[in-house]
């Protein structure tokens, strides 16, 4: 899965999300267990893990 990232939602769904459409990402409130990652026109999906974490994923995915 080139450019794929594979992450969890809060219920643990796994989501695969492609690094090159991510334009930020965001805490999702409720504290640093989830993060928002959004897209273009203003989509985006919540996934599980700290700010920390998500945005070293897709640094390395």
């Amino acid at each position: 899965m080139n450019g794929y990232v594979q992450f969890h939602s809060p219920d643990g769904e796994p989501i695969a999300v492609n690094v090159d459409r991510v334009n930020f990402v965001r805490r999702f409130r409720g504290g640093d267990a989830a993060c928002a990652l959004n897209f273009e026109k203003g989509n985006y999906v919540v996934v599980k893990g700290n700010l920390d974490e998500v945005t070293q994923a897709l640094a390395n995915g």
